[in-house]
């Protein structure tokens, strides 16, 4: 199963990240859910590819998660591409996770597409805010963010 879940850490519009998905992807619009926190914008059409939703997470403003049939359907793409995509496509900040639990830099990718390895402030995500402490490598799209030694 592969996990395809990206974070957005500036404002989206939800209609429009999926109507960017759809675009991006060729997944037909009514394959994709909308989930606003509390309601879904509109029924959808079996087999759900992907979900678009409201943040769970403070400093979370949307989230992308393609499901299994997303991986089949777009042709199992790596999750950089993936969020290289979605970012270019809405011009927004985007963040997704390490592979591994041994791992613990997130990837960010800016409006622009450049990406690089960032740190999180631990103390915050652990009570559910997400907050950028510095970048580990120089990311174009991201100047204002410090750099932060590897050893962070």
């Amino acid at each position: 199963m592969r996990d395809y879940t990206i974070v957005f850490i500036e404002p989206v519009d939800l209609g429009l990240l999926a109507a960017e998905v759809a675009d991006a992807f060729a997944i037909p619009r009514d394959q994709i859910e909308v989930w606003d926190g509390s309601a879904f914008a509109a029924p959808v059409v079996e087999p759900v590819l992907a979900q678009v939703a409201a943040g769970s997470e403070q400093g979370s403003y949307a989230e992308f998660v393609g499901f299994d049939a997303f991986a089949s359907h777009a042709g199992e793409p790596e999750l950089l591409d993936v969020a290289v995509k979605l970012a270019t496509r809405t011009k927004r900040r985007v963040l997704f996770g390490p592979e591994t639990a041994e791992e613990f830099r997130w990837t960010l990718v800016a409006a622009d597409g450049s990406h690089g390895k960032v740190v999180l402030d631990d103390d915050r995500f652990d009570d559910g805010e997400i907050a950028i402490v510095g970048t580990v490598e120089p990311i174009d799209g991201a100047p204002e963010l410090p750099r932060v030694p590897e050893s962070i």
